[in-house]
Order: C-alpha cells, then sequence, then structure tokens
C-alpha cells in the first residue's frame, strides 16, 4: 500500500471520529479508532471504539446514525480554512493523534466522503 493510501484511510478515520463527535455530542475523548490491515494491498479496517472503561454505547449510537456522522464529517473538512493537503486542529488533529499530524490530509477525506455521499444520494454543498 503506498503512503497516499494511508493518508488517506488515517484522513477518513479522524474526520469520521471528529464528525461523531459533533454530530452525536461524544466527548472525543471518550472516542478514539484505529487502522486494522488483513493484508498488504487491500484497503484497512476502520475500528471505532469506545474509549471509556466498560463502553458507553457510543459505537452503536455512530451506526444508528452513520448517515449524520458521515454528512457532519464530511461538512468539517470541507468547510475548513486549513490547506488541503494538511489539516488543522479545526479538522482532523487533535493532542492524542499527534504522531500522525503530517500524515492527515484534509483534502483525501473531504473527497473520498463527497464522492461516498454522492453515490448514497445524499447532496452536498446545497446539491439537490
Amino acid at each position: 500500500a503506498s503512503a497516499l493510501d494511508y493518508e488517506l484511510w488515517l484522513s477518513l478515520l479522524y474526520a469520521l471520529l471528529e464528525g461523531a463527535s459533533e454530530a452525536l455530542g461524544i466527548r472525543r475523548d471518550d472516542l478514539d479508532g484505529t487502522l486494522y490491515r488483513y493484508r498488504v494491498g487491500i484497503a484497512p479496517a476502520l475500528v471505532l471504539f469506545d474509549n471509556v472503561p466498560g463502553g458507553a454505547g457510543h459505537v452503536r449510537r455512530i451506526a444508528d446514525e452513520l448517515r449524520a456522522v458521515f454528512l457532519t464529517a464530511w461538512e468539517r473538512v470541507d468547510q475548513c480554512e486549513c490547506g488541503e493537503e494538511t489539516s488543522c486542529y479545526e479538522c482532523l488533529r487533535n493532542f492524542r493523534n499527534q504522531h500522525y499530524h503530517d500524515q492527515l490530509k484534509r483534502g483525501l477525506a473531504r473527497d473520498f466522503l463527497r464522492s461516498l455521499l454522492r453515490a448514497a444520494g445524499i447532496a452536498t454543498n446545497g446539491e439537490a
């Protein structure tokens, strides 16, 4: 897998985590995720998990509200004013993912989420 692929999936993971936090009112520290690679050449799984002892049911809520989570994630990376080849604390970055800051690319997450939402028939940017 190329570095670009890894940057895409990592950026998408953090866009979804931020979108879920915002859309569902979940404290961002109570939710986390990771990439799980099955094998080389296949896109990794994005694994979201509750980051509280015993779990809090946040991931179940995300599963029940995927449309809102994906749309909010897209809005967050679409409306941010940082460069699309980078990211900032308003879109993808936080203290816990500082190890990945150089790999988080707002534009990759934005374009992927836009394509996904359009394929699902969900309008973006006021499209009918």
